[in-house]
């Protein structure tokens, strides 16, 4: 036999920790996404001071 309390509460723990997670991984997509976007620019720049080194490039 179920036990009716228990059921609430996992269901309750459940959806508190599907939120969290819901919040946890748009967080690392953010972070993920912004460490790209810096890894890109700092790429970029040594490939422009390689073939370039005479300009430079002014942000």
């Amino acid at each position: 036999m179920k036990n009716p309390w228990m059921s609430a509460w996992l269901s309750a723990a459940n959806s508190a920790t599907g939120a969290a997670k819901g919040q946890m991984m748009a967080e690392m997509s953010k972070a993920q996404t912004q460490m790209m976007q810096q890894w890109q620019q700092t790429w970029m720049d040594a490939w422009f001071k390689l073939w370039l080194p005479g300009n430079r490039r002014d942000r």
